[in-house]
């Protein structure tokens, strides 16, 4: 057993698909094939069967699953482990982020990291919260860049906080909102709760929704075309002009607002490429 056989198991609890795999590890599927039946031979049983869903593991399968992802893991460890012990900027950083956090800031932040530390693998996971801290808890992504707080009692980190804004292509009246067309997109359910918040507090009727669209750029668009309005974070309207955007006000007249934090396992912070990478973003945004 060796690495690309770990790395095989653990893409089969993933994918079930041999051809899949095959053309995701730039190897032939009858060598695949012939991979599986030596890991059999090894473990002196039948770790799948072929079905019409592709290859589903038996209990042993389960078993050997298992045993790869925790390999993989250790050999991580290991690798990070021996880097930090002879001071090496390299290694692999593994990365979860809001998606509004990867669109408008990690592109350029991860390119003048990159510039700095070209032996440094970064791979990046998006997602909402609800998605990214399991895998912050689980130990499968280093650092996290959510837009909400969260309990934490590892590294942790405020980036910026920033407002939330009307938006819309020609000015108007907060008292004429409920019979206007509202643009809404899917979002984290922490600024939902927000907005609903500040609508509750203002009006006795619900919004009319006349379109749900899946990100906030698409509704920022629906809106420059005139067809209603919607509500932004300040990190998506960065260099906007055209757009009329006015803050919310709390009914204590202070400005809604929202944050990035950045979070990192207590594990990884004694990595030298996580550490350099949480000093590069401190130093940038902090």
């Amino acid at each position: 057993m060796d690495d690309l056989d770990w790395t095989l198991l653990t893409l089969l609890d993933r994918e079930r698909s041999i051809s899949a795999i095959a053309q995701e590890l730039f190897i032939t599927q009858p060598a695949l094939t012939y991979r599986v039946k030596k890991m059999e031979s090894y473990f002196q049983a039948r770790l799948f069967t072929r079905t019409k869903k592709g290859f589903l593991p038996t209990p042993v399968g389960e078993l050997a699953i298992e045993y790869a992802k925790s390999m993989k893991k250790e050999l991580k460890k290991v690798q990070e482990d021996i880097f930090s012990l002879e001071g090496k900027v390299k290694g692999k950083i593994y990365i979860g982020s809001s998606s509004a956090v990867a669109q408008y800031l990690l592109p350029d932040l991860l390119s003048k990291f990159n510039d700095l530390y070209p032996d440094i693998e970064l791979n990046v996971v998006t997602g909402f919260s609800s998605s990214l801290v399991p895998l912050l808890y689980d130990g499968k992504i280093h650092v996290a860049f959510l837009r909400e707080e969260i309990e934490w009692n590892h590294y942790k980190q405020l980036l910026s906080t920033e407002g939330i804004f009307l938006v819309s292509r020609s000015p108007i009246e907060l008292e004429k909102l409920p019979s206007l067309s509202r643009l809404d997109y899917t979002t984290n359910p922490s600024l939902r709760g927000l907005l609903d918040g500040w609508w509750a507090q203002n009006f006795r009727v619900p919004p009319k929704v006349t379109m749900n669209v899946d990100t906030a750029d698409t509704c920022k668009e629906m809106v420059r075309a005139g067809l209603g309005y919607t509500f932004l974070t300040e990190l998506c309207l960065r260099s906007e002009q055209e757009l009329c955007c006015v803050p919310l006000l709390n009914s204590a007249g202070v400005p809604l607002s929202r944050q990035t934090w950045l979070y990192g396992t207590e594990e990884a912070v004694n990595f030298i490429a996580v550490r350099e990478f949480l000093a590069f973003i401190s130093g940038v945004l902090g």
